[in-house]
């Protein structure tokens, strides 16, 4: 008697939902019906070109005004913004018309042709075009309006034989009259390169239509060459105008150069103390002697800076920092900070030199204390490091650094027989590093090489005696605008000779989120079983080697185009540590496969990995004589970060 009124309510409600359905369904397509038969506009639906050898179409089709809705919008008819309008169209022609010309087609011809569709408000729109022959260059001649010696130095400056081989009107290449600014710009900097800040550049085109050859006169005149007198600073500076001025590697009597009036400028924008920097030409007599306007703007003198992150191996990470830009009105600075996280904390102070024998010249000096837990050990180290870094170009860097650092290092784990549970030790060493980087972009491109060798125990202050080299290599190619390949090779070695353990803080470890993922931090490698009070076995503890060596296979696709900021990533890890350099083959490389995703965020990419270990080891997977005391989740690894894996 209770189901009997639901189950009636039910079938009704039904009945209502399913008539209301049917009459919504009538009636959209009843509107649909109606607006398909009745009067449209007509709609650009297709634009093609016939015709066209010299450019593709998907360069025209940026040329065009005119243009068709995109498929998601034919779809779902929201096309009302693509109207054919004939009138744009004839524009259109103009467009690519003058786009034809300007590069050399002197006779191309464009018609269109509107082509209905089986719905008439549907329109096909193709361009014919017929390209003709392109104006070709016949000769080229450089004339130089100055003494036998300028004209002399002039042509056999290098920058200037590049030039003349490779402009865009030199003889035989396809008259472009858009090309010219660019002809009359290089020209004019190989100039202002060699000393002529105020050179004269021109060019004179005799034009044979009907036989479609171009006669072609670049006419030069260098004027005076150049030399720095006089600065003029504008800007409120804390430091003295020679300190600035010294920075930018000019003194009075240097030959003029645009290169280096560039060089200066970056040299100034590098300095720790100034936000901003330009260096122009004011107007000026242009004569020999040349006066340089610098414009600059500093920093706050004191600053703090704080910032925290997130990670798989840290958990939280944060950093804060105080500096003072201006010690003593010289420009050097000095600073204090703290960082902190799971795995590290880290409290010192620096002090930068800016400028050594030049600017490109700089020393930092610091005082440091530390406390590192790593799976293996512990340790404590207070000690100072003083570099000499050098910058001989943008993309290259050197620098030669001492430490000298006490020592203590604990084993984590008292129930693993490990050669010393507790060891204090002096390290005292020279490590000499370079850095090289083929793109200047923020994005990466081309090679990046990092070798870099360290010599302890040179004076017989350390404990030990080492010589431990490392390099790092790293090639990122792109393949389309948003896939890229970055690989990454990596290895090490260390020479020792002494009876006593290397210990842990100096020997090699692997595996982690910036390595060979699929492995935690540090757990790639040889290692040694540790048991609990009552004898049974608890867990595999790495003790690192003597040699490492590890590659990085990533393929990195940005998806901009279908979700902003974000992109996905698959790659192939592997990896090993040998406990000297002569047990390579007693272990062989392990590798790790997996992918992930990547978000473009304001404090750099924030990237989730998931990685398979491919060939694992007893060890890896906490098998001990034979029994399993690990799970299946031995095999994956997940890595959380910010920032790129290399």
């Amino acid at each position: 008697m209770i189901r009997f009124p639901i189950k009636l309510y039910s079938i009704i409600k039904a009945k209502n939902i399913l008539i209301s359905s049917l009459l919504f369904f009538l009636l959209t397509s009843q509107a649909l019906f109606a607006n398909e038969n009745g009067e449209r506009e007509p709609i650009v639906w297709k634009i093609s070109f016939e015709g066209n050898e010299e450019y593709r179409s998907m360069v025209l089709n940026q040329i065009i005004a005119t243009s068709r809705p995109p498929i998601l919008r034919k779809i779902f008819g929201k096309h009302s913004d693509f109207v054919l309008n004939e009138t744009e169209l004839r524009r259109d022609v103009v467009r690519l018309e003058r786009y034809y010309q300007r590069r050399g087609f002197h006779n191309v011809d464009v018609q269109y042709e509107i082509e209905e569709r089986r719905r008439d408000w549907r329109k096909n729109v193709t361009f014919h075009i017929r390209e003709g022959t392109p104006l070709r260059i016949a000769s080229s001649v450089i004339e130089i309006t100055a003494d036998d010696q300028t004209k002399q130095e002039i042509r056999e400056a290098r920058d200037f034989i590049r030039t003349v081989e490779r402009h865009d009107f030199r003889e035989g290449r396809r008259y472009q009259l858009i090309r010219q600014p660019d002809v009359e710009g290089a020209f004019r900097e190989r100039l202002e390169n060699l000393g002529y800040a105020w050179p004269d550049v021109g060019i004179e085109a005799d034009i044979d239509s009907l036989a479609n050859r171009v006669h072609v006169v670049i006419k030069i005149t260098p004027n005076s060459k150049t030399y720095f007198t006089d600065f003029e600073i504008e800007g409120d500076l804390t430091v003295p105008e020679r300190v600035l001025i010294r920075q930018t590697d000019i003194k009075p009597g240097d030959v003029y150069s645009r290169r280096q009036i560039q060089a200066s400028q970056r040299s100034i924008f590098n300095h720790h103390l100034f936000r901003f920097a330009t260096i122009t030409l004011p107007e000026q007599e242009k004569d020999s002697t040349l006066t340089a306007l610098i414009r600059v703007r500093e920093y706050p003198l004191r600053t703090v800076e704080a910032s925290i992150g997130v990670g798989r191996e840290e958990i939280v990470r944060g950093q804060i920092a105080w500096r003072h830009r201006n010690i003593n009105g010289t420009g050097h600075r000095f600073g204090v900070n703290a960082r902190a996280s799971f795995i590290e904390q880290r409290v010192g102070t620096n002090y930068l030199i800016p400028y050594i024998f030049n600017s490109r010249s700089s020393n930092v000096s610091s005082i440091f204390g530390v406390h590192r837990l790593e799976p293996a050990y512990e340790l404590f180290q207070a000690g100072f490091n003083s570099g000499l870094i050098y910058r001989p170009q943008r993309n290259q860097t050197a620098s030669l650094s001492y430490e000298f650092s006490i020592n203590e290092e604990l084993s984590r784990d008292q129930g693993v027989e490990l050669p010393d549970s507790v060891l204090n030790y002096n390290i005292s060493s020279f490590t000499l590093s370079g850095y090289y980087s083929e793109g200047l972009s923020r994005d990466q491109r081309g090679w990046v090489v990092q070798p870099s060798a360290e010599f302890s125990g040179t004076f017989g202050e350390a404990s030990f005696t080492f010589q431990k080299f490392n390099l790092d290599v790293r090639r990122f190619t792109p393949i389309t605008n948003s896939l890229t390949l970055a690989k990454r090779v990596n290895g090490g070695v260390i020479f020792y000779n002494q009876n006593e353990t290397l210990p842990a803080n100096v020997r090699y470890f692997s595996g982690g989120t910036n390595s060979v993922r699929g492995w935690t931090r540090q757990s790639l490698g040889p290692s040694l079983p540790a048991f609990r009070e009552d004898g049974s076995f608890s867990e595999y503890v790495p003790i690192g080697g003597r040699a490492t060596f590890a590659f990085n296979v990533e393929l990195r696709q940005q998806l901009t185009q279908i979700i902003p900021n974000f992109g996905v990533a698959a790659f192939l890890d592997g990896g090993q540590v040998w406990e000297d350099p002569g047990s390579i083959d007693e272990r062989p490389l392990q590798f790790g496969a997996g992918g992930g995703i990547r978000y473009q965020s304001p404090i750099g990419p924030v990237r989730v990995d998931i990685a398979y270990k491919l060939n694992p080891s007893n060890e890896d997977l906490n098998i001990f004589e034979g029994q399993n005391f690990g799970s299946n989740w031995d095999r994956i690894g997940i890595h959380f970060s910010i920032g790129q894996a290399f």
